[in-house]
């Protein structure tokens, strides 16, 4: 006896929204326009368009190269290790300058005593 009472009832309620529907058509429709028109812009907003997807993986394709390159760089990069020696070579390398530097000007002070000598003589 439930069951039968049950599918009456929903022949009832189905019979009703259908009612609701058919009365109320205008506004339905023109709440459904609005709540699709506003999806849309929603979706607009959230979601990238087709162009700026394309300019994205063309950026993306770029930056990938340039890393490409920037890792093909790194690798003819001196290590820490060789900055070291080179530093340390450098510096053995300004000392030994300073003391030819050093060395010339006494040879350019006794040129100059004995050009003054020589001079002096004629």
């Amino acid at each position: 006896m439930k069951s039968i009472a049950s599918a009456l009832d929903m022949d009832t309620v189905m019979a009703e929204i259908i009612d609701f529907i058919n009365n109320n058509f205008k506004w339905l429709s023109a709440l459904s326009y609005l709540a699709f028109v506003g999806l849309l812009a929603w979706f607009n907003q959230r979601f990238a368009t087709r162009k700026e997807h394309e300019l994205l993986i063309v950026k993306l394709t770029h930056m990938d190269q340039e890393i490409t390159q920037v890792k093909a760089d790194i690798r003819h990069l001196p290590t820490k290790e060789e900055v070291h020696r080179l530093d340390k070579t450098l510096s053995g390398l300004s000392e030994t300058i300073n003391a030819t530097q050093e060395g010339i000007n006494r040879l350019e002070r006794k040129t100059d005593l004995l050009l003054e000598n020589e001079l002096r003589n004629d």
